[in-house]
């Protein structure tokens, strides 16, 4: 991945940045409302992908250890020219003085000193010179020929070594000069140089491209989870990270994985709950409207009855008939009122609040116990209801609610049993009944709701047959526990 542009404005996002010219295409003045930094355009900044800052890393990594490698290789080759040349001269210096110890007293004399001097003629390490008493150079060698390094390197590697003077022994006065000669060792010092440079900044390079195609490699499941994110996001959860790569990365998209499971399956489960409460809402108005029309519809038409007889009553000047009537009028309208009560107590347990909880639930088995005669209702129920909160009221009046209504419609029991208790941390609820048990009497929507409501107030809730026959209804929640809109 090379390196991009980019801006805090991501493509496509957003409205586009503001021209730093007005509408008339020039640059807004001074005294302007609006600043120019405000209509100045996003700043750019320049982002570097991970693959190019671990190569970027590595490179400058070998290359340190490159220039320090050189470096001292350096040092290793100043020394060693320094003991090159001083071993050069020492040689050279045993062979001058036995040659001089055979130097002849005669006239051949300085034949053999030329012969001396141009012995070192070839030397790659000294130049030899015999001088004359005054200075002059007499004879002098010639040493091989080399190719001069750069003056930097030379500058940087050559020793001051002093040339060595040596007496001819013997009248004259002559002497003979051992001069180092650097240009052939620095010569192949730095042929060496330059191999070793070679050979650093290919390792350097084959380094690099190697690092660059590992690392490449190795964050190809990282792209891959980058890709699936935003698509995770959106919603699509099918979508999957590979599983491989190093062991980080690999767990890596199989916490990814994971994830996008887990966030697909709360979405069916919302889906489900969403299904849930619609059939739940279909389900209370077909019973609101069913009591609508079998309580208070026959109430209506009777009250309107009664009201159209007191007219007709009125008119035939009977009054006391239609005093008769209208008390008949009001009995059917305070009929009417209580049904309305008995409604919107079911839609919302308003004696929650005003009697507490002991008073609704007894005002609950009330309304069934008056249209199931034939019922009999067992309640045990706490004296105060100060322990619980107000959330864990609601929630173990609509958990008796549910279990009654259950219980009356589709289990046909003889029998109703109610008990709600408190321990130190904890409510408890319980409701059985001798009816009748299995698929006939098994909860539908309206428990599955309540043991949601009651999990997510950090309890549990169970319901089952019971030994003997019956079904019971029972769940524990903590007495601590708070609404979301109280957390809120």
């Amino acid at each position: 991945m090379l390196p991009y542009w980019g801006s805090s404005r991501e493509a496509g996002e957003g409205p586009p940045p503001a021209a730093p010219f007005g509408p008339s295409g020039h640059f807004p003045q001074k005294g302007g409302r609006q600043s120019v930094a405000a209509n100045a355009p996003p700043v750019h900044h320049w982002r570097m992908s991970l693959r190019l800052r671990i190569v970027i890393a590595v490179l400058l990594v070998l290359a340190l250890g490159s220039g320090l490698g050189l470096a001292l290789a350096g040092l290793s080759a100043r020394g060693w020219l320094r003991e090159e040349l001083s071993g050069a001269q020492g040689s050279g210096r045993l062979t001058v003085e036995r040659a001089f110890g055979d130097l002849p007293h005669t006239d051949d004399r300085d034949r053999e000193l030329a012969t001396l001097i141009y012995s070192f003629d070839g030397d790659r390490h000294q130049r030899a010179m015999l001088l004359a008493p005054n200075g002059d150079v007499l004879v002098a060698s010639f040493p091989a020929p080399a190719t001069a390094p750069p003056d930097w390197f030379a500058d940087m590697l050559r020793q001051t070594i002093s040339p060595l003077r040596l007496h001819v022994p013997g009248p004259g006065d002559q002497t003979v000069d051992l001069v180092p000669v650097y240009a052939n060792d620095l010569a192949a010092v730095w042929a060496e140089f330059l191999d070793l440079a070679l050979v650093l900044i290919l390792a350097s390079i084959g380094g690099t491209v190697l690092v660059f195609v590992v690392v490449g490699q190795a964050l190809g499941p990282l792209r891959s989870v980058g890709r699936a994110l935003p698509r995770i996001g959106a919603g699509d959860y099918a979508v999957r990270a590979p599983e491989q790569g190093p062991p980080e990365l690999a767990a890596l998209g199989r916490g990814v994985n994971e994830m996008a499971q887990r966030l697909g399956a709360m979405r069916d489960r919302t889906r489900a709950l969403e299904e849930q409460i619609l059939t739940l809402q279909d389900e209370e108005r077909a019973d609101i409207a069913r009591d609508l029309h079998d309580e208070i519809g026959p109430q209506l038409f009777a009250a309107n009855v009664d009201a159209a007889m007191t007219a007709n009553l009125i008119a035939a000047g009977r009054p006391e008939a239609a005093l008769e009537q209208v008390r008949a009028v009001t009995t059917s309208i305070a009929h009417i009122q209580r049904l309305v009560r008995d409604i919107l107590g079911r839609l919302r347990p308003t004696q929650l609040t005003e009697l507490g909880l002991a008073s609704a639930v007894q005002d609950l088995v009330e309304f069934w116990r008056i249209r199931r005669p034939e019922l009999a209702f067992e309640t045990k129920l706490p004296d105060d209801d100060s322990a619980f909160s107000d959330h864990v009221q609601e929630i173990l009046y609509r958990i008796v609610q549910e279990s009654l209504s259950n219980a009356v419609r589709h289990g046909a029991p003889r029998r109703v049993r109610i008990e709600i208790a408190h321990g130190e941390a904890e409510a408890r609820v319980e409701v059985t009944n001798d009816g009748v048990g299995g698929a006939a009497h098994a909860p539908g929507y309206g428990l599955t709701g309540m043991s949601e409501r009651v999990a997510a107030a950090g309890g549990s809730m169970s319901a089952g047959p019971i030994d003997g026959g019956g079904w019971r209804v029972a769940a524990r929640l903590p007495l601590a526990a708070d609404s979301h809109e109280e957390a809120a």
